[in-house]
C-alpha cells in the first residue's frame, strides 16, 4: 500500500535521480536510505518529509546546474555534431536549419518549436538520433567531469554553490519577516518554504531578485 504522502517521496526520488555521477556516491545512497526509510514509516510527518526534500535539493542543485553548464561548455557542440551525423541528408538540413535559428538540442524530445518545425517523420528520426547522441556525450562528459575537466566542474559547482547561497541568505530575510507578527505571517513563511522547494526542482528555482521583489512587496504593506 502506497505512502500515505507517497506523491511528497515521489518528489525527493525524482529529485535525486537528476544527480550525475560526479556527486558523491556515498551521499548519493544514503539518500536513497533515507527514502527508502520514509516509505517503511507509515507514521513519517509531511514535514518532516518535505524537510527532507529542501534538505537534498539544497545539496544537489549546484551539482546539477553545474553538470548542465559543464555539458553547454564542453559537449553541446559535439551532440550538434553527432545527432546531424545520424541523420540522413534531408533531415540533416531540416535539423541545421533548426539550430541555426535558436533551436535548442536539450528540448528535442519537447517544446512546442520542435514539435511544429518539422514534419513527424523527420521529428523521429531526430529524436532517436538525439537519444543516441545524448547517451555518447554525456557518458563522455561524465568521464571529462571526473578526470581531465575536473577542475573546470569544480568551478562551476564551486559558482552555482555561490549563488545559491546568496539565494538562501536572502530567504532567510524573508523567513525573518514572517516571524514578525502579522496578518501575513503564515503566507509569508509558506512562500519562502516555496523558494526552498524550488532548489529540489519541484518549481523553478527562485532568482535573488525573485526573493528580494517578495520581501519588498511585504515591507510595503506592512508598512502601508
Amino acid at each position: 500500500m502506497p505512502h500515505k504522502y507517497q506523491s511528497t517521496i515521489d518528489l525527493i526520488k525524482e529529485a535525486i535521480h537528476k544527480l550525475p555521477c560526479v556527486f558523491p556516491q556515498e551521499r548519493h545512497q544514503e539518500m536513497e536510505n533515507v527514502v527508502a526509510a520514509l516509505e517503511r514509516d507509515p507514521d513519517a510527518k509531511l514535514e518532516d518529509i518535505e524537510a527532507r526534500l529542501i534538505e537534498f535539493g539544497a545539496e544537489l542543485w549546484p551539482y546539477c546546474e553545474a553538470h548542465e553548464a559543464f555539458h553547454k561548455i564542453h559537449g553541446a557542440e559535439a551532440e550538434k555534431r553527432l545527432i546531424a551525423g545520424k541523420l540522413s541528408p534531408p533531415s540533416r538540413v531540416e535539423f541545421e536549419k533548426f539550430v541555426k535559428q535558436g533551436g535548442d538540442i536539450e528540448s528535442v524530445r519537447q517544446g512546442d518549436k520542435f514539435e511544429h518545425f518539422f514534419s513527424p517523420e523527420i521529428r523521429a528520426e531526430i529524436v532517436a538520433a538525439e537519444l543516441s547522441a545524448h547517451d555518447e556525450i554525456h557518458e563522455e562528459m561524465e568521464k571529462l567531469m571526473a578526470g581531465d575537466k575536473r577542475r573546470d566542474f569544480d568551478a562551476l559547482l564551486a559558482s552555482y554553490r555561490e549563488k545559491m547561497a546568496a539565494i538562501f541568505k536572502k530567504i532567510g530575510e524573508l523567513e525573518a519577516l514572517g516571524r514578525k507578527p502579522s496578518d501575513w505571517q503564515s503566507e509569508i513563511l509558506d512562500k519562502a518554504k516555496v523558494f526552498r522547494e524550488g532548489f529540489a526542482y519541484i518549481e523553478r528555482a527562485p532568482s535573488l531578485d525573485d526573493v528580494a521583489r517578495e520581501i519588498q512587496y511585504y515591507v510595503d504593506i506592512m508598512d502601508a
